[in-house]
């Protein structure tokens, strides 16, 4: 506690008292009348006074209070508080906010029926609380900033206070900051918040209108809170993250709560986010093909003068050895990429390459083999397979990139399973013997099909790209 000067020695004594009375007085006392009451109950020389009437805190008027018998006093935000008359004492506050959270506490003549404050509010000191900042936190910024998050910190507090802090652990920007009672409309917030990155003073609902203006500006965002106060914004965030010792209601509206009350955690949590869902497109890839693949050939077969070109068995291999067992192990490999663009799309483009050559491989190798080479239902139904499998490796290739031991033991696999499935298990699979002019057909087509395929992996790929490129 901090007399407010120039009058510090009349207001000292008052001072303990009314911070002690006030905490004591609070039903339901947040973080900072926890912390006030703990330091007063070692001091049992100030004994509290007995409450008549409490005014809680409010967002809106970022204060509370509370009536004794013959005085009343409130404690909260100075400029709220005071209102103008607080320019003169604005120089020590700020001198006292670059470094720690700052309430005043001031005596005033009591409370209307709606709770305002009556009367003019006499300063008697400010309430200095220092936030301790976890050792992990600069640590755990840095690892956003390095890939490539926007951190803003947004807060009820004193802007300066708040710049403080961020600047101590490390956020981009944190010399600059607003206050945000000065954002009176949407557009002034959209600005904001594009130049800056530390907001003091938000009112929640101005915390709901930051995140909604950070999506119109195309960004994901993630939102933490643990107050009620940050309710309406972690609702409307894309991911909210709450801690377990905040309040019921912002747990229930959090889409992830941190159960050791850590931010640190999240690094972990965004690496495991990134690893199921860049290796659950990965694995969506292959799965895809195959399907474009089936219900484009089963669309086409049925206008065709030819039988469908694929028996159950033969699909089993295929499925085996370029989908089921790739997408068993870039699933669980670690993948830490970050995440870009959007899932179907992703997928799509990664998909549709490597379809469009099975199909037209399969119709070229059924109108050459058929029509010129004269072959027959077996032995056409032969080159489907192994060709399908061979744009299944092209695309197992692509998605590997880059290799790495893991990934190159599973292309061996997959190689080799789908070899020994042709050869010495080719009875089972429905692999008819080859022929010279069967061998000359998958060659050739093969060739083509690898052609096609690099080709428009290329083209799709740039294309993404560059949609990528508009949306960052």
């Amino acid at each position: 506690a901090v007399p407010a000067s120039p009058r510090s020695a009349g207001y000292a004594a008052e001072l303990d008292v009314a911070l002690a009375s006030l905490a004591a007085a609070d039903d339901d006392p947040n973080e900072t009348a926890q912390a006030v009451a703990a330091y007063y109950a070692a001091r049992p020389a100030v004994r509290p006074l007995a409450p008549m009437r409490t005014v809680p805190f409010s967002s809106d008027k970022k204060w509370s209070g509370a009536a004794f018998e013959g005085r009343a006093y409130v404690m909260g935000a100075g400029r709220f508080v005071m209102g103008d008359a607080f320019d003169a004492f604005e120089e020590q506050a700020g001198e006292l906010a670059a470094t720690a959270r700052v309430l005043a506490v001031a005596r005033v003549e009591g409370f209307d029926p709606d709770g305002a404050i009556v009367g003019a509010p006499v300063l008697l000191g400010f309430v200095c609380i220092h936030d301790q900042i976890r050792a992990t936190a600069a640590q755990t910024i840095g690892y956003f900033k390095d890939q490539g998050v926007s951190v803003n910190v947004i807060s009820g507090d004193d802007p300066r206070t708040v710049a403080g802090i961020a600047a101590q652990v490390g956020v981009e920007g944190a010399e600059e900051y607003v206050d945000a009672t000065t954002l009176e409309t949407p557009e002034q917030v959209a600005d904001a918040l594009r130049r800056y990155h530390v907001f003091g003073r938000v009112k929640p609902e101005q915390k709901k209108q930051f995140v909604v203006a950070l999506q119109e500006q195309g960004h994901v965002v993630a939102m933490t809170g643990d107050g009620v106060n940050d309710t309406l914004a972690l609702k409307q965030a894309d991911c909210s993250v709450a801690m377990a010792a905040g309040s019921d209601a912002a747990r229930n509206v959090a889409q992830l709560v941190l159960v050791d009350n850590d931010f640190a955690s999240m690094p972990k949590v965004v690496a495991e986010g990134r690893r199921s869902i860049n290796n659950l497109q990965r694995s969506a890839s292959l799965f895809l093909v195959k399907t474009l693949l089936s219900m484009t050939l089963a669309v086409l077969f049925v206008l065709l003068p030819w039988q469908y070109p694929f028996q159950p068995i033969q699909m089993t291999l295929i499925s085996a050895f370029t989908i089921g067992i790739p997408s068993f192990v870039l699933a669980l490999e670690p993948n830490k990429e970050r995440i870009r663009g959007r899932f179907l799309e992703n997928v799509i483009v990664k998909s549709i390459p490597g379809a469009v050559c099975a199909v037209l491989g399969v119709l070229a190798v059924n109108a050459v083999g058929r029509l010129v080479l004269g072959l027959d239902y077996g032995q056409v139904s032969t080159l489907c397979v192994l060709l399908t499998a061979w744009v299944g490796v092209m695309l197992i290739i692509r998605l590997s990139v880059p290799f790495t031991p893991i990934r190159t033991a599973l292309l061996v696999v997959v190689v080799g399973g789908t070899v020994l499935g042709a050869t010495l298990l080719h009875g089972l699979f429905g692999i008819e013997p080859f022929t010279v002019p069967m061998a000359v057909l998958l060659a050739v087509c093969a060739v083509a099909a690898s052609a096609l395929f690099h080709w428009l992996y290329g083209v799709f790929g740039r294309w993404h790209e560059a949609r990528l490129a508009r949306w960052a």
